[in-house]
């Protein structure tokens, strides 16, 4: 008898586990919530210090792992009459970090962003293509906040942008191995340190280009075969490559 207790204490247990873990997924806790309020707190007063803030409820956004805030500006009025009202969302539950603020989006110079990035792709091709041949083409995102440059403003890579750039590269990897790939990714890094580019991130995907038949994902330059990414500092090695299941 004392047995079968133990084994219902213990089945009764693992099922109060699975309801909480599942309710935590979709609801988050008190605590991740308290501490979350508390990261927004912190990071409005630092990075707002002459605005005043309201932090309306938050909820736990399961979809994406996050507690969403609704933010009302104190004596802020936009163009509707009412309270400026923003949108912050905060992940992490041993360190929470904000992911959204959308007073920094709306903010955004985008056509100036465009522009500069249009400039930036095409530079950065010309500069990686002498080494790296098979470079099929780049897109490069940068972020750069209203009034800090004129809309006339031409790109260089020494200008100061809110974040270190990104780039995405699609080379012609058809022909490639998975070794060829490597040596080309090895090549774009060093090109773009050597010449001392921002950037926080390049990701390069390696596509069969022109080859409606080949089972790879598509994408829009072609099916990717192979992918790799990697930061300024990466110490690149041949298992950062991926090929792509066929």
């Amino acid at each position: 008898m004392k047995k079968r207790k133990v084994i219902y204490s213990v089945i009764i247990s693992v099922l109060v586990l699975i309801v909480l873990y599942f309710y935590h997924s979709f609801n988050g806790n008190p605590i991740s919530k308290f501490y979350a309020n508390k990261v927004l707190e912190n990071y409005l007063e630092e990075t707002y210090p002459n605005r005043e803030f309201r932090i309306e409820e938050g909820f736990y956004n399961f979809k994406f792992s996050t507690y969403d805030f609704n933010v009302i500006e104190i004596g802020g009025t936009s163009e509707k009459k009412g309270p400026n009202e923003y949108e912050f969302a905060v992940r992490g539950f041993v360190k929470p970090y904000v992911t959204i603020d959308s007073i920094y989006t709306e903010n955004l110079d985008e056509p100036l962003m465009e522009k500069l990035s249009t400039e930036a792709q095409a530079e950065i091709t010309g500069l990686l293509q002498q080494t790296v041949p098979v470079v099929k083409g780049i897109s490069v995102s940068l972020e750069v906040q209203q009034g800090t440059y004129d809309i006339n403003t031409t790109w260089n890579k020494g200008m100061k942008l809110e974040k270190p750039i990104y780039m995405h590269i699609v080379l012609d990897s058809t022909k490639s191995t998975k070794e060829d790939v490597f040596t080309d990714a090895k090549a774009i890094q060093k090109v773009l340190n050597e010449n001392n580019y921002n950037y926080e991130s390049v990701t390069i995907n390696g596509n069969i280009i022109d080859d409606p038949n080949a089972k790879y994902v598509k994408d829009d330059n072609g099916y990717v075969k192979y992918h790799i990414s990697f930061a300024s500092d990466t110490e690149l090695q041949m298992k950062d490559v991926e090929v792509i299941d066929q």
